[in-house]
């Protein structure tokens, strides 16, 4: 338990370290294990700092820097993330060091937790009776169980069973994120909640690619001008321009006749 003035240093503390960082971020740490913690620690170190203190605390050092803003943000087990990184390149490091693990009973699906259809590593006994349990529709193939086809479990934001964790376990799936939970970052008096933040790079990238055909094509059929659209619309010109020759050269010899 601290003390009144304990207490009043942390907070002075964390005011301190709030004003040397151009990006703040709140963090979760419920259901993080110290050694995946101090790893993590480790794996930022030079990216960014990791302040780690009672809710009540970080709420006043917040309020002290001029950053309530944040506050509602506070969830579980609070942590403050200082660096000077931009919000997407911090929430893409911390993402990127995340591990998978197996559910545990009463865990909160992060996404859908589907079992795929295929083969498994199991061998026919109770299990298939745990499987039927789940609704997971199963056959028997050789000395191997199979799963007939994908089957959803949990679904996102619900509770995950007892028998679904089990299964989920002895079929070697691990749905489950071990990690910093990055909750928001405030960057430049602007706040990023987390579902901002997570980007699809590979989606985004495809996205992009398309916008920028399409604008091409639009360009050429509305014949706007552009360093893009340019080489396009003269290729488009000649090749007009080639079939028009061909064609007069074809039409020459009748109208040659039709004049004699």
């Amino acid at each position: 338990m601290l003390t009144k003035k304990e207490k009043e240093k942390v907070v002075n503390e964390i005011k301190k370290k709030l004003k040397s960082y151009g990006t703040v971020a709140i963090a979760d740490l419920s259901g993080l294990p110290s050694k995946q913690f101090n790893a993590i620690k480790k794996k930022i170190r030079g990216q960014a700092e990791i302040v780690v203190a009672k809710k009540t605390l970080v709420r006043k050092g917040l309020e002290a820097g001029g950053m309530k803003e944040l506050e509602p943000f506070i969830k579980g087990s609070p942590a403050l993330l200082l660096t000077d990184f931009n919000a997407f390149k911090l929430f893409k490091s911390i993402k990127k060091n995340k591990s998978k693990t197996f559910a545990k009973a009463n865990a909160v699906a992060p996404s859908d937790i589907v079992v795929p259809a295929g083969d498994t590593p199991l061998t026919p006994g109770p299990i298939l009776t745990e499987l039927k349990q789940l609704k997971i529709e199963a056959k028997i193939q050789g000395t191997r169980v199979v799963i007939a086809k994908d089957c959803l479990v949990a679904k996102k934001g619900e509770v995950i069973s007892d028998a679904a964790a089990k299964v989920l376990q002895k079929l070697g799936i691990e749905p489950m994120e071990v990690g910093l939970n990055v909750v928001a970052v405030l960057e430049n008096d602007r706040i990023y909640p987390a579902e901002v933040l997570d980007v699809d790079e590979a989606w985004y990238l495809e996205e992009l690619k398309k916008a920028y055909s399409q604008a091409i094509n639009l360009a050429v059929a509305a014949g706007i001008y552009t360093k893009e659209s340019i080489l396009i619309m003269l290729g488009k010109a000649a090749a007009e321009g080639n079939a028009l020759n061909k064609f007069i050269e074809k039409a020459k010899p009748a109208a040659e006749a039709a004049r004699s």
